[in-house]
């Protein structure tokens, strides 16, 4: 049986989810304060602000901050459900060749996280309600139009 802690807004998005021995979460702090501002959804309460606060004081201790310094050529991959994670104000440069350059590729694991269906929320349609997406490996890509599974071998 899945453990959920709902979060606020639209069609009710759960927080995290214990499923499989596994805790899966999704915070954005940001987007649920925002919500705020429209009437329907739900106010928050003095407990919510409270767990809010205490994911925020975890997240910046010592204990569990990581700090990372990237570099041109630099490749970060996360997994979004396992970790909480954001990025420093920075200043850019005026001249173009300086500039900061970022890409953000969404990728599909061979193999993934097992999500619960509660961690989607409700208010999805139904071919959304698995919440997968991105861009799977090429090796998948192959063997789906061939009809064959990947070697799993071969992408460990």
């Amino acid at each position: 049986m899945d453990d959920v802690v709902h979060a606020v807004g639209a069609g009710e998005v759960p927080l995290a989810v214990w499923h499989d021995g596994r805790l899966s979460i999704r915070y954005d702090r940001l987007l649920v304060e925002s919500a705020q501002r429209f009437p329907e959804v739900p106010r928050l309460e003095a407990a919510d602000i409270e767990l809010f606060d205490l994911l925020d004081e975890l997240a910046e201790s010592e204990r569990f901050r990581l700090d990372l310094d990237l570099e041109v050529g630099d490749m970060l991959l996360v997994n979004n459900h396992a970790v909480i994670h954001r990025r420093e104000a920075y200043e850019d440069f005026d001249e173009p060749d300086r500039k900061r350059h970022l890409l953000r590729l969404w990728l599909t694991a061979h193999h993934r996280r097992p999500l619960s269906a509660a961690f989607w929320g409700t208010g999805r349609p139904d071919e959304l309600s698995t919440g997968r997406g991105g861009i799977a490996p090429a090796d998948v890509i192959v063997a789906a139009r061939e009809g064959t599974r990947p070697n799993a071998a071969a992408v460990r």
